[in-house]
């Protein structure tokens, strides 16, 4: 989530909705094909696959509601979980209460900002930055400052895994009107709601505002009405591959999706893992 987007902002509340996990909860059907349906089906399989080999602790940057953290505290590694939302993580707090207590004692739940981090571990083997992450820090001066404090808290041969979005494959103009997603489940009340989303012009750093609002259906059969808004950059291949190498992290793998098919332009992602010099 963006610095500075307030803990009432809709996208925080509907997270879970929108993105919803697949080993916590009440996973549906219907969950499997919105995965699908955003391109991320088999992100969190493909991320505990690289920290299986890999080993921890793990530095995870962007850990929200714990989407991520907790597969990987189940797995038996020690997680060091940081967001710049204290509601994103106030949700993850209340997961891991319904968790075991050796897998709430693997999570250290931190509200930093990633740009300025700062924490009492070093030489971790592995940092992730799962689903945008690096997106959400809409400048490039953000994302390279992130990058390089992810360096100092990683060990020399040190593995960075992320994924982003493919720019070649989203729309770029400004939008008119907002569109409508699928019906999907509230993950507090249960209730049927659609998330409406529109896009401004990139300005001249490739950033994007992304804004609408969440219409929840309501047992009275009356309509609730939520804001959003947030910033994304676009990062094109170029510039991600010259942005890791700044930071010392040299390109090992780059796949257009989690089942590492070759990236092409017309990829809806880019699936990265880097290796610390």
């Amino acid at each position: 989530m963006n610095k500075g987007v307030p803990d009432e902002d809709a996208t925080i509340r509907y997270y879970d909705g929108d993105y919803p996990s697949l080993e916590i909860g009440d996973p549906r059907p219907e969950h499997v094909v919105q995965l699908e349906r955003i391109g991320i089906l088999g992100d969190v399989a493909w991320y505990k696959e690289v920290a299986a080999q890999v080993g921890g602790p793990v530095l995870e940057i962007g850990a929200g509601t714990g989407r991520l953290s907790i597969p990987l505290a189940r797995m038996g590694l020690e997680v060091w979980a940081v967001d710049v939302s204290a509601g994103m993580l106030a949700q993850l707090r209340a997961k891991l209460e319904r968790e075991d207590a050796a897998v709430r004692a693997r999570v250290h739940v931190v509200q930093q900002d990633a740009a300025a981090l700062d924490l009492p571990v070093r030489d971790v083997p592995l940092a992730l930055l799962p689903f945008n992450t690096l997106m959400l820090i809409p400048d490039p001066e953000g994302e390279r400052a992130a990058l390089a404090a992810i360096a100092a808290h990683t060990a020399p041969e040190a593995v960075l895994a992320l994924d982003v979005m493919n720019p070649l494959t989203l729309p770029l103009e400004p939008e008119r009107a907002a569109a409508p997603s699928e019906p999907r489940t509230a993950p507090d009340t249960g209730n049927r709601y659609v998330r409406m989303a529109m896009n401004t012009a990139l300005d001249g750093q490739r950033r994007q505002r992304v804004c609408g609002w969440y219409d929840e259906l309501l047992p009275d059969g009356t309509v609730q009405s939520t804001d959003f808004a947030f910033r994304w950059r676009m990062i094109v291949r170029d510039e991600l591959e010259a942005m890791l190498g700044e930071a010392g992290f040299a390109v090992e793998t780059l796949a257009g999706d989690f089942e590492d098919a070759p990236w092409t332009p017309e990829s809806r992602r880019m699936v990265v893992t880097g290796r610390r010099g």
